[in-house]
């Protein structure tokens, strides 16, 4: 299966380089299929038109729920009519366009990620990170938390349209190449993850209320890439309780992360954790394992075959 990219479409942040990097590498020219990647072959029908006579016309849809966001009422039907698949990342997107089109031809996948970049563990120097930027409450409320300790803020201060001075002013390591971004990571005893999109007042406004419950309250499921960061990189992963839980999918709860439900339950783990951490070694470890499973060349040998016996991860919502 021949692998082409094109990011103009893509928000720089949105590029995860080190997994793109790692497809360009496994794929070939062996059979007549082709897997797109990136948002801009949606659009574009000029870099399209090489690959029509191809028996299979995959597309790597990274971005997914976002486009829900984009236009009321408004999903980007046609553009999907080129591709004999899409290999999607949000399971309500999957099911709201098989619907549409009446058979699967969006499928679900976890993300893709292969962590060539740490290769020691254990050199702890920080109780807990968080990775990202703010767009919410939640994020506040969690920079506000792991302040408390010996923590690490990673982030852009590009992705935000809060522009929450906590970006400025908490900030520990501010635009880190992505390999310098893990091993910072893989110093965490624990880390944070919000799989959800917290959406601005004009994305609300703009969106559709069609596919997401919750939608109106300004958030939406997204199975997040730093997950697979946090546990390829032996950190103890915190996931937030949210409706969907999609992580559910992909990890298991107590075995393979811990969840919280409140920060002030947050708080209290973050503590145990910095002072009984031998608890959740195993915790980490398994993890570790389980993120094994998601790696790039095993999803790009599921797309490659259209083997259903690959998969590794619960359909539960698609």
């Amino acid at each position: 299966m021949r692998v082409v990219a094109n990011f103009d479409g893509d928000s720089l942040w949105g590029v995860v380089t080190y997994i793109h990097k790692t497809l360009s590498e496994v794929g070939d020219d062996s059979l007549n299929t082709v897997l797109m990647n990136g948002v801009q072959w949606i659009y574009d029908d000029a870099i399209k038109y090489p690959y029509s006579s191809y028996d299979r016309r995959c597309l790597l849809a990274l971005w997914s729920p976002c486009e829900f966001t984009a236009k009321k009422d408004y999903f980007h039907f046609e553009h999907y009519d080129f591709f004999t698949e899409v290999y999607c990342v949000c399971p309500f997107t999957c099911r709201f366009m098989n619907e549409h089109f009446g058979y699967e031809k969006f499928k679900y996948i976890p993300y893709p990620f292969t962590n060539y970049s740490v290769t020691e563990f254990g050199n702890y120097n920080a109780d807990c990170s968080w990775m990202g930027s703010i767009h919410g409450q939640d994020h506040i409320s969690a920079i506000e938390t792991i302040s408390k300790f010996d923590y690490k803020f990673l982030t852009s201060q590009l992705n935000t349209w809060m522009r929450h001075p906590y970006e400025f002013n908490k900030c520990t390591h501010v635009n880190l190449p992505s390999e310098e971004k893990l091993l910072e990571l893989s110093k965490c005893r624990s880390s944070l993850s919000f799989n959800m999109i917290y959406m601005s007042p004009s994305s609300i406004d703009n969106g559709t209320f069609d596919v997401f419950d919750h939608f109106s309250e300004g958030i939406m499921p997204q199975f997040k890439v730093r997950t697979h960061e946090i546990t390829s990189s032996k950190s103890l992963m915190l996931v937030k309780k949210d409706p969907w839980n999609l992580v559910e999918d992909f990890y298991t709860p107590e075995e393979e992360f811990i969840y919280f439900e409140s920060f002030e339950e947050l708080e209290e783990i973050i503590e145990d954790v910095r002072d009984n951490f031998d608890k959740y070694t195993d915790i980490i470890d398994n993890a570790y394992e389980k993120s094994k499973s998601y790696t790039v060349e095993k999803i790009f040998e599921y797309i490659k075959t259209d083997d259903s016996s690959l998969i590794t991860w619960r359909n539960k919502h698609v």
